[in-house]
């Protein structure tokens, strides 16, 4: 069906559709004359609620650019940091053998308690705080859809990386040999010698004291130090596909880490439990279902079937990003004529989906753009950072935004209002405002106000943001995803250094910066976003007077 232009309708506030979920319909126009595209900009689920009040409660507790919740991964290599530092020095006071191995590490404890022993309880408590961040970590990207498509590498590494962790935590727990080593040993080589891999059930070497070799703590202590290795390989394949991947957390956040590992060490110190006496079984040891999970589950299955378990629950674990089933919106696309090789979009892609290469076509440039496809996020980053047109999401062009924006202009240029009049541009991933959007791309009881939804509020060009104010319209009013926590990693940074003048392209020196209000918003504060652009619309009014 053909429409008029003024029959257009670029639905980029999202609205519902029966039951089948939320979706937005989107007719937009292109140089071509007019199509129709559609995407989809889904609320938040249940789980996806909760955790974001939980992160909005944090915000208030803490500056949001403290927020821990923002920094799971990074907090994670700065505990690897700390493991890899304490463990060097407890490796210069240990001895590699089977009689002296618990003596060193209750000297260690006891005699220089001030230093050493410190430096063990923060070893383990590095440790302990490295798998509550890493699940925590993992249960964030899941909980809040960030662990699919272009993801899919970043969260089977991370698979890879849990089981290396708690391979190495394990091996750590052997070379105490206390009684808990003990137990943890027997039960590991149970598991170990039902690996058709193995001749002789390597248990035997716990039932004797004579099977009991220094070899066998040589071999413990390569394992537990290789696996640091294996990690560092695994965390650079974690973060292969990310620009400007973030692996340290704010000094703020690395000093309250410290001070609060360093009062758990002096308050609890960690300690052994008695030494392993092959002869001798024990009722009860200390356990830490941190590292030992596994080991209960003896009492529910035999080792082949525990094998199996494991297996399968990390295959499905892994597999994950496939089984969702939701389709990738289409690829952005480069139109070669009018790229200038200024490699912004490459700077600015948060995936390196946007690579540089000689130029092919003849144009005097040295270089141009290529996407790669699997890698593109679709979050229309890249439209942002180039002033040239050279790049289009498919669904929602260049051309289309600016279209509809000024359309919603003249719309709100014509009306009645006598409220200063606001052009909003909001983030799909920031304050849900579906509840209170017409369709159209206006906002139920706020009539002076017109509101276009991005995927992201990095795809806002500063052309775009120029065509309110170039028409008289009294402001402007930017909707952002959370500051520290864009869904696509950088695109409120990006878009507030064009603000600022200090990341091309800048916004125009021209337009006023007091009539430009850019607020951080998460997908459950829809009242916050009710509140700031009210509170901005009196302001601009105030200017009137």
């Amino acid at each position: 069906m053909l429409l008029n232009v003024r029959e257009l309708q670029f639905l980029f506030a999202r609205q519902p559709q029966s039951d089948a979920g939320l979706a937005l319909a989107t007719h937009f126009q292109d140089k071509e004359g007019i199509m129709e595209g559609k995407r989809e900009f889904k609320k938040s689920g249940l789980l996806e609620s909760i955790w974001l009040f939980i992160e909005k409660f944090l915000n208030q507790a803490v500056a949001t650019e403290y927020n821990p919740f923002y920094y799971l991964g990074a907090i994670s290599v700065f505990f690897l940091w700390i493991i890899l530092v304490t463990g060097i020095y407890l490796f210069l006071f240990y001895d590699i053998s089977a009689h002296g191995a618990y003596l060193s590490v209750q000297q260690l404890t006891i005699n220089q308690w001030y230093l050493g022993g410190v430096m063990r309880s923060l070893h383990r408590y590095s440790s302990d705080g490295l798998i509550i961040t890493m699940l925590l970590h993992a249960a964030r990207c899941f909980t809040l859809d960030r662990y699919k498509h272009w993801r899919w590498l970043a969260w089977v590494s991370g698979v890879a990386i849990a089981w290396i962790i708690w391979i190495g935590g394990i091996f750590g727990y052997w070379m105490v040999w206390d009684e808990r080593a003990k137990l943890v040993a027997t039960l590991s080589a149970h598991m170990l010698e039902n690996i058709p891999i193995f001749g002789l059930p390597l248990s035997l070497n716990f039932a004797r004291i004579e099977n009991l070799t220094d070899q066998l703590f040589y071999i413990i202590l390569f394992i537990h130090f290789s696996t640091i290795f294996f990690l560092f390989i695994l965390i650079m394949v974690h973060i292969t596909r990310i620009t400007k991947a973030v692996i340290n957390p704010p000094r703020a956040v690395a000093y309250g880490l410290i001070i609060a590992l360093l009062a758990l060490s002096f308050i609890k110190p960690a300690t052994s439990a008695p030494p392993a006496e092959l002869a001798r079984l024990v009722e009860a040891v200390p356990f830490d279902w941190f590292y030992l999970f596994i080991f209960p589950l003896f009492n529910y299955m035999s080792a082949p079937f525990l094998w199996a378990f494991i297996v399968s629950v990390t295959l499905i674990i892994a597999a994950v990003p496939w089984l969702s089933g939701k389709k990738k919106n289409p690829p952005v696309k480069v139109t070669y004529e009018n790229c200038t090789g200024c490699e912004l979009c490459m700077e600015d892609c948060p995936y390196q989906a946007i690579l540089m290469r000689p130029r092919t076509d003849g144009m005097p440039y040295p270089l141009e753009a290529v996407v790669i496809d699997k890698r593109c996020a679709s979050c229309g980053i890249c439209v942002g950072s180039c002033d040239y047109k050279a790049l289009n999401l498919p669904d929602i062009t260049e051309d289309s935004v600016k279209a509809e924006v000024k359309r919603l202009v003249a719309e709100l240029k014509e009306s009645a209002v006598t409220e200063p009049k606001v052009m909003i541009f909001a983030c799909a991933k920031g304050a849900w405002i579906n509840n209170i959007a017409d369709g159209r791309g206006g906002i139920t009881g706020y009539e002076w106000a017109r509101v276009v939804t991005l995927p992201c509020i990095g795809m806002l060009q500063p052309s775009m943001l120029a065509i309110p104010m170039e028409k008289g319209l009294d402001g402007v009013f930017i909707a952002s995803c959370k500051q520290g926590d864009c869904h696509y990693r950088r695109g409120n940074e990006w878009l507030s250094g064009r603000l600022a003048g200090f990341r091309p392209p800048v916004v125009k020196r021209s337009v006023d910066r007091s009539k430009v209000k850019l607020a951080y918003l998460s997908a459950v504060e829809e009242q916050g976003f009710l509140n700031e652009i009210t509170v901005f619309k009196d302001a601009l009014k105030s200017r009137r007077s």
